[in-house]
């Protein structure tokens, strides 16, 4: 389980991303929700990794999703969304940094500058494809977590993802299982997860 994993909240089983789009299209309110909260942490990590300061990076996912709802029609392959979502991102957070920049009265960039700043943030800012493969990666780990039972989801979430880190004497009195215990069960919980990823197409080392 790697830090990417660390505050993942949401583990239903995410719907079909073309059903999603269509329901959106048709005004389906709930739908609209549901797509904003299956992305928002794609797209908030743009701006983020700009170095945008909180204010600047919620701005910056509104923008994106005003944007969505503007041109939701437009999009003809659903499945292209979430790149279409950071092109998007990736667009709006560097006119903020632009903004920034000329509200503190910094000098504007000249060729030069333009050419520093592209070549320190293809070392600071992962490629299109890595924030693309992180946010996978939490869409298979969430799906994979939905199909657990109920046991070895709270199990795995306790041990790994929660941010109050509990000691094993909380995770045994909630769970109602001996201390020695857990070990063995989170093993065996790991396990099933891992086959649950395989057959969901997403290999990873658990």
């Amino acid at each position: 389980m790697g830090d990417e994993q660390i505050g993942l909240r949401d583990t239903r089983v995410h719907p079909n991303m073309t059903d999603l789009v269509a329901r959106c299209r048709r005004g389906d309110a709930a739908a609209w929700d549901a797509l904003v909260q299956r992305f928002a942490g794609l797209v908030h990590s743009v701006p983020v990794r700009h170095g945008l300061p909180p204010m600047d990076v919620d701005d910056v996912g509104q923008e994106v999703f005003l944007a969505l709802a503007r041109h939701l029609d437009r999009i003809e392959n659903p499945e292209a969304l979430p790149a279409w979502l950071l092109i998007t991102a990736r667009r709006l957070s560097w006119r903020a940094v632009q903004k920034r920049r000329q509200e503190v009265n910094l000098p504007p960039d000249d060729g030069s500058n333009a050419m520093k700043h592209s070549r320190d943030s293809s070392l600071q800012l992962p490629g299109m494809d890595g924030l693309l493969a992180g946010w996978q990666r939490q869409e298979a780990l969430g799906n994979g977590l939905s199909r657990l039972d109920a046991k070895c989801r709270t199990l795995l979430w306790m041990l790994f993802l929660d941010r109050q880190e509990p000691s094993y004497e909380e995770i045994g009195e909630q769970l109602t299982i001996p201390i020695g215990s857990i070990g063995p069960t989170r093993i065996r919980c790991l396990g099933k997860l891992r086959s649950i990823l395989e057959g969901l197409g997403f290999s990873a080392a658990l």
